[in-house]
């Protein structure tokens, strides 16, 4: 993903940002500001991104409208404390029932649960196709604004192309992650491929071989962890080196002792629910 690309991926997410902003949530801190300057100029003079005020000047995506009442606090998205966050085996097992609770994620595991149990396979781009819009839809990865990169029948054909894939996943190969993330070379689906393989790792073959990326992750890992960045693990994803991902994830479980069941998806549940 180029660095334009970020840029207005971030927009879409947090309506506007400053310079600073960006820069923190792309390269871990705000030093990096004058990186981004070319391309943020750049997206301004095409009109795909739209400057407003000064010291410091907002940014945001051309026809999106922004309300900001006067008593908002200009700066930096607010984002949750988690400094009285337990990370433990108890907490996790806690949260994992209110989650399954929910009225929605719970009825929509189950559904996935059921689906995949039908349609094991990933050799048939027509089922496969199937499953990625069950998958993207209850998840929430927004494959629809990469339509102009990659059409579903391309990723059906690209994910039913790969070389004994029912297989490697059954094992948690993280090779497959990376693969399914390259696509067609044109877009990273790093989130929407940790998710499709971990479905159907976890929900098919009762493993938990795969950790989960997505916003809400990137967002509070850092939060959690004091030697983990933002942009550590956005470069794990620009670099499709999944395996880091997931063994830091593992790294930091042994750490806090979670034994629990299940841990990696129990984790992502726990981070999900807590800030979501």
């Amino acid at each position: 993903m180029s660095q334009k690309e970020m840029i207005v991926s971030l927009l879409k997410s947090n309506e506007s940002m400053t310079q600073g902003d960006l820069a923190a949530a792309i390269y871990g801190d705000k030093n990096h500001s004058s990186n981004i300057y070319a391309s943020l100029t750049g997206l301004v003079k095409k009109g795909i991104v739209l400057r407003t005020g000064s010291s410091p000047s907002y940014y945001s995506l051309t026809g999106v409208k922004v309300i900001r009442s006067e008593n908002s606090v200009r700066g930096p998205k607010k984002y949750r404390d988690v400094s009285d966050d337990v990370i433990s085996n108890e907490t996790m097992e806690e949260i994992e029932l209110l989650v399954h609770n929910t009225e929605n994620y719970g009825p929509e595991n189950e559904l996935i649960t059921r689906c995949l149990r039908k349609f094991p396979e990933n050799t048939d781009p027509d089922i496969v196709a199937m499953k990625i819009g069950l998958i993207d839809i209850t998840n929430s990865t927004h494959l629809s604004q990469h339509k102009s990169k990659i059409s579903m029948v391309e990723l059906a054909d690209i994910i039913s192309s790969i070389p004994d894939i029912d297989a490697r996943i059954a094992i948690g190969d993280p090779e497959i992650v990376n693969k399914i993330a390259k696509s067609n070379g044109k877009v990273n689906l790093f989130s929407f491929a940790s998710k499709y393989c971990c479905y159907h790792n976890r929900n098919l073959y009762e493993r938990d071989d795969y950790s989960i990326l997505d916003t809400v992750l990137k967002e509070y890992l850092p939060r959690y962890f004091d030697d983990i960045t933002r942009g550590q693990i956005q470069k794990w994803q620009d670099s499709f080196n999944y395996q880091a991902y997931n063994d830091y994830i593992s790294k930091k479980l042994d750490e806090y002792g979670i034994t629990v069941s299940y841990r990696k998806r129990k984790f992502d549940h726990f981070v999900w629910y807590k800030n979501r």
